[in-house]
């Protein structure tokens, strides 16, 4: 990092691709959702989902031996993933009926939760230029929604609601990551969702076949690659240089959506993601400057 917070240009760069590859797995994983069009319950595919990250994840383990993943943060361990497996249903549940660039224009109000979250859980600081943002946020989601001019159906509030979940996870994990690695807590996370998904699925169980198996193969290496990706992409920048490639997600989930299922987006969807997105990385470039101003003042004390 330079002086003034940035990353040098090389390391930026690293970043980018990173950045870019998140986008790119995110747009894949809700697609290949969307392509099984509700023949799996949710909880079936997060089961699918933890067993093939159980997978991916046992030769790090291997190799670092198990002993890297006691942890003294269990009960938060459960609390992460309760938010994380619901999160994950309630918009699987969505994606059967919703179009995906919708669905993904939904999910950047991620950021907006978490700083709720942050002030009001986590009792953080938040200024009014981070809750001035969040409430134009929303009012970006209301223009996708849209109340009163058109029927707001179920796929989309639970779409909204799996956003709220998942800015529960990942205020999980910003306290988490303070003792315990990525690795410590990708690995509790999928171990702990086998059980927790094995019940409902179990009595909602359809056998798939050889058809489904490039689809699931998909949404759970897409999934996992996704976050690989993402802890990549951050650990050379902040969150506020490499977020704006994020963006992305939305064109090639309107890409896909057309090509695979002949979706179309309305003018309304753009313009609400919009102005969600750059309510959310106005809040992520300001908590960056808030930890650069912090960890300078903690560097004059020394």
């Amino acid at each position: 990092m330079t002086a003034g917070g940035s990353a040098p240009p090389s390391q930026f760069l690293r970043s980018a691709f990173w950045a870019i590859l998140t986008a790119i797995s995110f747009a894949f994983m809700m697609t290949s959702v969307r392509y099984m069009d509700g023949k799996f319950d949710a909880f079936q595919i997060v089961l699918f989902r933890a067993l093939i990250g159980i997978l991916l994840v046992i030769p790090l383990v291997s190799r670092f031996g198990f002993g890297t993943l006691k942890t003294d943060k269990l009960p938060l361990h459960v609390v992460r993933t309760l938010f994380a497996l619901f999160a994950m249903a309630t918009l699987y549940y969505a994606l059967a009926d919703i179009p995906v660039a919708q669905a993904i224009a939904l999910t950047f109000l991620i950021p907006l939760f978490t700083t709720i979250a942050a002030g009001l859980v986590l009792r953080e600081s938040v200024g009014i230029h981070r809750w001035g943002a969040t409430l134009i946020g929303f009012a970006g989601a209301m223009v996708i929604i849209r109340p009163g001019v058109i029927e707001i159906d179920l796929p989309v509030m639970l779409v909204v609601l799996s956003s709220a979940l998942y800015a529960g996870a990942w205020s999980s994990v910003k306290i988490l990551t303070r003792t315990d690695s990525p690795a410590v807590t990708v690995f509790w996370l999928n171990v702990m969702m086998l059980p927790l998904t094995a019940i409902p699925a179990a009595f909602l169980w359809v056998a798939p076949d050889w058809s489904d198996a490039l689809p699931l193969a998909v949404m759970a290496l897409s999934g996992w690659s996704a976050h690989f990706c993402q802890a990549r992409a951050f650990e050379h920048s902040d969150a506020s240089a490499v977020m704006p490639f994020d963006f992305l997600r939305l064109p090639l989930g309107a890409l896909f959506g057309f090509v695979l299922f002949a979706e179309f987006i309305d003018i309304w969807t753009w313009a609400g993601a919009v102005i969600i997105f750059v309510s959310g990385y106005y809040i992520t470039l300001r908590e960056a400057r808030r930890n650069r101003a912090a960890k300078a003042a903690a560097q004059i004390e020394n």
